[in-house]
């Protein structure tokens, strides 16, 4: 069986291609070693000549380009700068979060458990008289919110290009 698949591959694998030595014209005789090695060094130093000269222009080019590329993104800056004076959205926001006369962080834990305390239990006595204490936080968080949402929305407007905040 095994010479059975031996012979069915060398059949199918193309044969060899004939040698037409006989057909062939005379031609130039062979170069010498030393002949061949030096023409083909006149070639490579006239090649590397050529690529050094190559890489040389394409490397002034790609400074060209990074030179071209970083004023662009230079005017591109000053422009989108120029446009937009950010400062208001800046200053808008930053009241925002830290709004003058807001509570302090332990107030509004306990407001925060109050009201948590209340969700719990509504009808309890104690916590509508702990709730009716709190009335003036409540209003300051309500009002800070509103303030909030307003700065939010002037700074979006800005941003969008509405116009300027400040």
């Amino acid at each position: 069986m095994a010479n059975t698949w031996a012979v069915s591959a060398a059949e199918s694998w193309p044969a060899a291609p004939a040698d037409n030595v006989a057909d062939t014209p005379a031609t130039e005789p062979e170069p010498l070693p030393a002949e061949v090695a030096e023409t083909a060094s006149v070639d490579n130093s006239d090649a590397a000549a050529g690529n050094q000269t190559e890489t040389a222009e394409a490397m002034a080019r790609a400074l060209r380009l990074l030179d071209d590329l970083r004023q662009t993104i230079s005017e591109f800056g000053l422009q989108a700068h120029g446009a937009t004076d950010l400062s208001g959205v800046i200053s808008d926001l930053e009241v925002a979060v830290n709004p003058p006369g807001a509570m302090a962080a332990d107030d509004v834990a306990e407001l925060r458990d109050a009201l948590l305390a209340a969700r719990e239990r509504p009808r309890d006595i104690d916590t509508i008289v702990d709730l009716t204490k709190r009335i003036d936080a409540m209003l300051a968080l309500v009002i800070a919110y509103d303030r909030t949402i307003a700065a939010i929305e002037r700074s979006l407007e800005a941003l969008r290009g509405g116009g300027v905040a400040g």
